[in-house]
């Protein structure tokens, strides 16, 4: 008779089973270029010479952008992220696989950051406001190289790699109005949610950007990791779990135990509660359980007596 009011009273508290969500606050990795550089031309008013196509500039302390119709001639930029660690830090935040990426945006700070400055080295262009371009490469094995505006070198990338970084996948991401707010003040500029682009942010590999002019009035300076001084480029990357419903599955007496299941998000740890009634608030922690790799559920509760108890998981 026993047994039968105990499988009575189950019935009842399976139907009545609550469903939960997960929800957890977003979390946001900041990192600073694994290698940058800037890729010039040269023009016949440009100091440096007016072909530069074939140098490399990856250790000088200024990124630069300005279009072809620049008086010291074109400048493009481009700027790597290593992005292993901001993968390392949403999966210690939500599980592997369980979160998903809900913003990118790039930080720029420039000490030349003042419109109509013509800066100190005369390889750079004047400040001036205009529009630029951030386009995403796939192509992410070209080297920073050693070179300098004053001792350029041809050890890593130049303006002449840009047929060869371009000849893979490449999408252009966004077109941004600078205007230049004064020296070192910070700039940031919101990346949209490109698929490639997230898709390669997850992958937590090496992520290329390149940066060119969209109009012919931009000059822009802004810093490099060589020059560092907490001016460097930074990338922002914010993360949440992904919207997975947390629910139980079911409740059955086996071996004298109340056995629950339910699916969650994978690798996840839970609080297991409890309580006599739906009307009360107090519920109680039973216990805590880790969701296994495909996001199953169970739990037994040694405490669970011939009586009515209502059961819900929580985060």
């Amino acid at each position: 008779m026993e047994k039968m009011n105990r499988c009575r009273v189950i019935v009842f508290v399976i139907a009545l089973l609550r469903l939960g969500s997960i929800a957890k606050a977003q979390v946001t990795y900041t990192g600073t270029t694994s290698a940058d550089a800037f890729l010039a031309t040269g023009s016949s008013n440009n100091p440096e010479g007016s072909d530069l196509t074939g140098l490399n500039f990856g250790a000088a302390g200024t990124l630069v952008v300005a279009p072809a119709a620049s008086v010291k001639g074109e400048f493009q930029s481009v700027l790597k992220f290593s992005l292993s660690n901001a993968v390392a830090m949403f999966n210690t935040n939500y599980g592997a696989g369980n979160w998903t990426i809900t913003g990118i945006s790039i930080a720029l700070t420039s000490n030349y950051g003042t419109n109509g400055v013509q800066p100190n080295n005369a390889i750079f262009p004047m400040i001036s406001s205009g529009n630029f371009i951030i386009e995403w490469l796939s192509d992410d094995d070209w080297v920073e190289g050693t070179g300098t505006p004053n001792l350029p070198t041809t050890d890593g990338v130049t303006y002449d790699s840009l047929p060869v970084l371009l000849s893979g996948a490449h999408e252009i991401l966004c077109t941004n109005t600078y205007t230049p707010p004064g020296n070192n003040v910070p700039v940031t500029y919101a990346l949209p949610l490109n698929t490639n682009l997230v898709s390669d942010v997850a992958d937590g590999g090496d992520v290329t950007l390149l940066f060119h002019a969209a109009d012919n009035q931009i000059g822009y300076l802004f810093n490099s990791q060589n020059y560092g001084r907490g001016n460097e480029p930074l990338i922002n990357i914010t993360a949440a779990l992904k919207a997975v419903q947390l629910k139980i599955l079911s409740g059955y007496f086996t071996n004298g135990l109340f056995h629950l299941t339910g699916i969650g998000g994978t690798n996840l740890q839970y609080q297991v509660q409890a309580s006599s009634s739906l009307t009360m608030t107090n519920w109680q922690t039973i216990g805590t359980v880790t969701a296994d790799g495909v996001g199953m559920i169970q739990f037994d509760d040694i405490t669970a007596t011939n009586s009515q108890r209502f059961y819900r998981l929580s985060r």
